[in-house]
């Protein structure tokens, strides 16, 4: 699946989960904040341990390469064993660091985990030269009162859920803005940039 429809499947929980979070109180998100802190503490720790074991394999390439070009290979399993033991080691560790991770799922509440995966789309879309925007549509809009098929947008941008008030949108062609729609956009970064300006031109 592309980056594009993961993001068709995950844009309507992005809103409102985005509208949600708009109304929550401060309390609240401190409580589910801690949910975050520890996933994301465990997640760093993991990136940490493949970290180390990509840098364990390097050191292991460059020693091999050394004692290759001094014709030492002959000594190469047991010189080389401290660092497949390492190696080792750091899978171990890793495997135990995925576990945590899992458990730590399971214990999520069904919205804390929604905003996890909202998340973690973000990062592959930061990956990938993508964003997700929203903007609401002002009075001096050129595209109020438009149709969607009628707007001409940049190939490497979607139009995803629309917000108009308490009612979400899920736009087609026929789609027609209206002042004060708070539209998602998602696509390249530069091109989501441009559209914003084009929705919504500065004001001289």
């Amino acid at each position: 699946m592309d980056v594009f429809e993961k993001l068709k499947s995950s844009i309507s929980d992005f809103s409102k989960v985005s509208a949600e979070t708009a109304r929550e109180g401060i309390e609240k998100l401190s409580e589910k904040s801690t949910e975050f802190i520890v996933l994301n503490k465990a997640k760093m720790e993991k990136k940490s341990i493949e970290k180390k074991i990509e840098d364990s394999y390097t050191e292991l390439g460059n020693e091999f390469h050394a004692m290759y070009n001094s014709k030492k290979l002959k000594k190469s399993s047991s010189d080389l064993k401290e660092f497949s033991d390492k190696i080792d080691e750091y899978k171990a560790e890793l495997h135990k660091q995925k576990i945590e991770i899992h458990e730590l799922y399971s214990k999520l509440s069904p919205e804390t985990l929604k905003k996890e995966k909202i998340n973690s789309l973000t990062e592959l879309l930061d990956d990938g030269g993508c964003t997700i925007e929203q903007l609401r549509i002002e009075k001096n809009s050129p595209i109020a009162g438009k149709r969607l098929k009628n707007i001409k947008l940049p190939k490497q941008v979607l139009v995803g859920v629309v917000q108009r008030g308490d009612e979400t949108i899920i736009p087609d062609g026929t789609f027609g803005f209206q002042v004060a729609d708070q539209i998602t956009l998602l696509g390249k970064k530069n091109d989501v940039e441009n559209t914003i300006k084009k929705f919504n031109p500065p004001k001289e």
